[in-house]
């Protein structure tokens, strides 16, 4: 496997470019979602430590850019019980990252993405977000999937998108969640050592592309209702989860 995508054959370099557009798309549309599909896509041609540094730098790097789109939006309420809950369970992720195979982590990946799909499916539609004792549990579990494989977002996503009348802000608090988290996440994989030049290279190239992508998402939110969000998002958890462990049942 390449160490790096500079390390690829031409159509695998493609490929590699093709998964980072359409992962600034999910990401535009839904405030969501690009990691899921660039760790799913990327790690089929590249290592985990390879990936998810790099999937850490596109989250801020696309979260940055939609911030001012969303400010007014956000749900700083809930927010502040997530962070807490992520920043006790990031740093348990990060060590299980390092103490993991790299099949292994593909096949939790994928359990973790379709058990969102399928809680999501079950949980009713709700009127209101939930209380900061569920809000924080839910944060802790978004700390442990983040710090392992750069995949925060499932427990997120199913607590605010279960309300469909919270919809915009739900985009708009998950825009700043993973600002927050990605940095930490960035830092993280720094201080590990798994920033290297080639892998920072790696990241030069893939950013403008993930804007482009961002760019024609944010087009495509705008013209959808919010009960079409929740449904779209429900099948791209189950479409994705379902893609990494077709992945690892291959190799």
């Amino acid at each position: 496997m390449a160490a790096t995508v500079w390390d690829l054959s031409l159509p695998a370099l493609l490929f590699a470019l093709g998964i980072v557009v359409a992962g600034g798309v999910v990401r535009g549309f839904g405030g969501f979602g690009g990691a899921m599909v660039w760790v799913a896509g990327l790690v089929v041609l590249l290592p985990p430590t390879s990936v998810i540094p790099t999937v850490f730098v596109l989250e801020v790097v696309a979260s940055a850019a939609m911030l001012p789109q969303v400010w007014r939006q956000v749900h700083w309420k809930s927010l502040r019980w997530l962070f807490a809950g992520t920043m006790i369970g990031m740093p348990l992720g990060m060590w299980a990252l390092t103490q993991l195979s790299g099949d292994l982590v593909r096949v939790l990946l994928g359990v973790a993405i379709i058990g969102s799909a399928v809680a999501m499916a079950a949980v009713p539609d709700r009127q209101s977000l939930p209380g900061p004792g569920v809000t924080a549990a839910t944060g802790m579990a978004s700390g442990l999937l983040n710090g392992g494989f750069a995949l925060g977002g499932p427990p997120a996503v199913l607590m605010y998108f279960s309300a469909s009348t919270h919809v915009a802000a739900g985009r708009a608090s998950l825009v700043v969640f993973f600002l927050v988290i990605d940095a930490f996440g960035a830092a993280g994989s720094a201080a590990g050592g798994l920033l290297t030049l080639p892998v920072l290279a790696q990241i030069a190239l893939f950013t403008p592309l993930c804007m482009l992508g961002a760019a024609a998402g944010k087009w495509m939110f705008d013209r959808t209702t919010a009960h079409q969000v929740r449904q779209r998002v429900l099948w791209l958890l189950g479409f994705l989860g379902a893609a990494v462990l077709v992945q690892v049942a291959l190799r």
